[in-house]
């Protein structure tokens, strides 16, 4: 199993570039179709139409170096809209989509289009949070898991991806309750397994605490560059927003960080 198409969304923002080459680093490794995919708004000033066309310009050409199946596309109206639809015409089944930068995490707006792509995007979305470019490929990247693990394949497969392709380490983090005894869970056990089959190298840490805030003593204590978490479900993506450990971490990151959606 692996990524046949992957759409990545380009705006005026740096931090879109960030993620796109996350996007061409999968798809040169997987011999994976790629869409850059941009989104104007009706009216939108000519400033940010020039420098939108010049980044998705850009990395037309480095997709293009490197053999890749690249496809750009401009469309005007609504992301939250359109985004999806194209989505389906593509027949994506991974979506990279770039937060943006000067925007709380929280903020209204912010708070509905995230909801509105998470309710309606039905493949794998990866959001991401860019709060650094001094590392722009992950060498340490950070996947905290519960006991159970949903959407195990699909975050099997993306998270595999990511770190065959950057050659990083896997760091697997579960916090436990303090009612609960301090061992490791065995669906993580066989989740390591899984990406030591594919030659990955990982290891497994544990603790205790407040989970946000556990997860970004954990980031910046070790050095990771990137973390990946989970999202799922109508209830976590409905106190994604109204308080959860994902909202708290994606609120103030530690570092880049991506918030990982499994196909539903």
């Amino acid at each position: 199993m692996s990524y046949r198409t992957i759409v990545t969304v380009v705006n005026e923002h740096t931090i879109s570039m960030v993620i796109a080459r996350y996007a061409i680093a999968l798809a040169a490794a997987g011999k994976t179709n790629l869409v850059l995919y941009a989104v104007d708004d009706d009216g939108s000033d000519q400033t940010v139409l020039q420098r939108s066309a010049r980044h998705q310009d850009h990395l037309y050409s480095v997709a293009s170096e490197l053999g890749i199946s690249v496809t750009r596309i401009r469309e005007v109206g609504k992301i939250a809209t359109l985004l999806p639809k194209r989505v389906v015409l593509e027949k994506a089944d991974l979506v990279f989509y770039p937060l943006t930068p000067y925007k709380r995490f929280g903020a209204d707006r912010q708070r509905l289009l995230l909801h509105t792509l998470l309710q309606s995007i039905r493949t794998d979305l990866a959001i991401m949070r860019v709060v650094t470019l001094a590392r722009p490929h992950p060498g340490h990247i950070l996947v905290p898991l519960g006991k159970n693990i949903s959407g195990k394949e699909h975050r099997l497969l993306f998270i595999s991806e990511l770190a065959s392709c950057f050659h990083a380490e896997i760091t697997l983090l579960h916090l436990f309750a303090e009612r609960d005894k301090p061992t490791m869970p065995d669906e993580i056990h066989q989740f390591r397994k899984l990406l030591e089959q594919r030659h990955i190298s990982v290891h497994e840490r544990s603790g205790q605490g407040q989970i946000g805030r556990a997860i970004t003593v954990e980031a910046v204590t070790r050095q990771n560059d990137l973390v990946v978490l989970g999202a799922s479900g109508r209830g976590v993506v409905r106190r994604l927003f109204f308080g959860n450990p994902a909202g708290d971490v994606m609120q103030q990151p530690p570092c880049n960080t991506i918030l990982f959606q499994a196909a539903h």
